[in-house]
């Protein structure tokens, strides 16, 4: 049918960039290693306080949405109700949005800080101890969140209260563009966000592969290298498309709620039988470290130094969700029927900042734990082999070592398959020309993102470093930032206009208004 045939020319045009930056990278690595090294200097020097702003300027406007006069209007029809439990809508959002990135990242953050810490607080010392636990529940916490939130909220408002029945990032500017699906400047947007989820998703795979080749070699024995690395890939890319068969309702959505469910299980067992005292005693104080210097966290900037915190950890996180921010918000938008605006953006910023929290909580203080105890040298396993050996180690003083790194492990893949699922989704939804309500792009389509998606991360891994990974999200997110900033815009014109809008694709036009006492939209129907 028309209305779900392939958009040719933003395919192409996509399939081509991917291609045409990593085949360079393949063939002169030193050469291209560099250009991304210089190139991520400036843009943190240059650019970097941007990424500041946007962090306080995104929560303040959600805040303003949630709690405001808008904050009850539904997503969709008066009548609509959501489609998932919260239990299942929470799953599916906190899956699509963290990936396997997050089991990395909480297991060792700390350790960075701890040499490195922020706030100007002595190396090792207690006052660096106190921050280690703590930012990275930052990172990963209300800002980031905020991020993912404010276009899941811009794209869902005119899909499903205007009817436009395009499942695009440029949706999420109807009040600019209007119905105009092959438009130049729609074609442009979707395309800069298609290019930002490569590189976004490339990245945080090339951060989680590694750990779990790691885990796999320590239960099988085979040796850790590239070769392992691109397996884990295509491992990730063959549940993928599993779960692309069998569709939304019976693949991603019984993935990631398995997902979840492993998830908990493993957080469970390491409570219990690891340190459970200073668990609970660090992340109790972790969090309320948080909650106390939250506005100081948010608007440093370091002026009178020049440790390079913000710029290699808050600018670097800051970037990493905004170039995940469009998909992020697609994949939620098609999740979301029938909540209000109010109840999406509560649900994300809440149950996604608490559920990256426990992660920090029990996988991070873990790790600080075996250290303080002399158990594990951290830092200096860091500075050897990197994260992914550091967590090999901590998880191997747990009472049934192997079958809990196993465990990890699985949950590391389902969580990359999870994120390559819903990118995929994000993707070939831009490049179909219609996606009415409900409906789903073609599972050839998805799958071939999905091949195409594994592409970018194995490359990342050939070229190799940490700055390599961080300089693709900065790149990336600018272009993003900007059409986030005109999306707000968008949103709020739309919901105080109330604005008629003629659908091209259909001889209707749909009358909306915005009913502030009653706490819902109404929406009307009449012949053009």
């Amino acid at each position: 049918m028309k209305k779900h045939s392939v958009d040719k020319p933003a395919f192409a045009f996509a399939a081509g960039i991917i291609f045409l930056v990593c085949i360079p990278l393949v063939l002169s690595p030193e050469t291209g290693g560099a250009a991304l090294k210089a190139l991520h200097q400036w843009i943190t020097r240059e650019l970097g306080q941007l990424y500041i702003l946007a962090a306080n300027a995104v929560l303040v406007f959600l805040g303003w949405l949630a709690f405001g006069r808008y904050g009850k209007v539904k997503l969709g029809d008066a009548s609509d109700v959501p489609d998932y439990s919260n239990f299942t809508w929470v799953g599916m959002l906190f899956c699509a949005g963290i990936g396997a990135g997050l089991m990395y990242w909480a297991a060792i953050e700390w350790a960075y800080y701890y040499e490195q810490p922020p706030m100007g607080a002595e190396p090792g010392s207690a006052a660096a101890l106190r921050w280690a636990s703590s930012y990275g529940i930052f990172h990963w916490g209300p800002s980031a969140w905020a991020f993912y939130c404010l276009p899941a909220v811009a794209i869902a408002y005119p899909y499903y209260v205007k009817k436009v029945p395009l499942l695009r990032f440029s949706t999420g500017m109807h009040a600019f563009l209007g119905h105009k699906p092959g438009g130049i400047a729609a074609r442009g947007i979707d395309l800069m966000f298609m290019l930002a989820l490569l590189g976004g998703a490339g990245s945080s795979l090339g951060f989680s592969t590694p750990m779990i080749s790691a885990g796999i070699s320590r239960l099988t024995g085979i040796e850790q290298g590239f070769g392992l690395d691109a397996a884990v890939v295509v491992l990730s890319i063959a549940i993928f498309v599993a779960s692309v068969f069998f569709g939304l309702e019976r693949g991603f959505r019984k993935l990631s709620g398995l997902s979840v469910r492993l998830a908990i299980g493993l957080l469970l067992f390491i409570l219990i039988a690891g340190p459970t005292a200073f668990l609970i005693k660090s992340g109790i104080n972790a969090l309320g470290n948080v909650m106390q210097n939250f506005v100081a966290m948010s608007t440093w900037t370091e002026p009178f130094a020049d440790s390079g915190f913000v710029e290699d950890w808050t600018m670097f996180y800051w970037a990493w969700w905004i170039a995940f921010a469009p998909f992020v918000g697609l994949f939620v938008t098609r999740i979301s029927r029938g909540r209000t605006l109010r109840q999406v953006i509560v649900g994300m910023l809440v149950f996604g900042s608490l559920g990256c929290s426990l992660f920090y909580i029990v996988l991070g203080n873990l790790s600080l734990y075996h250290f303080l105890q002399g158990n594990v040298d951290v830092v200096a396993i860091l500075g050897q082999g990197g994260g992914k050996d550091v967590i090999v180690a901590v998880l191997d003083q747990l009472p049934l070592a192997a079958l809990v790194i196993a465990l990890f492990s699985l949950v590391s893949i389902l969580f990359s398959a999870t994120t390559y699922d819903s990118a995929a989704l994000a993707l070939a939804g831009s490049a179909t020309r219609e996606l009415p309500i409900g409906e789903n792009p073609a599972r050839w389509h998805r799958i071939s993102w999905a091949l195409m998606l594994g592409v970018l991360p194995i490359t990342l891994l050939f070229v190799g470093g940490l700055t390599s990974l961080q300089t693709v999200l900065l790149v990336v997110a600018l272009p993003i930032l900007v059409i986030c900033v005109l999306m707000a815009i968008s949103l709020v014109r739309s919901l105080q206009a109330g604005t008629t809008v003629t659908d091209n694709a259909a001889p209707e036009t749909v009358q909306m208004s915005a009913d502030s006492d009653m706490g819902h939209t109404a929406v009307a129907r009449t012949s053009a």
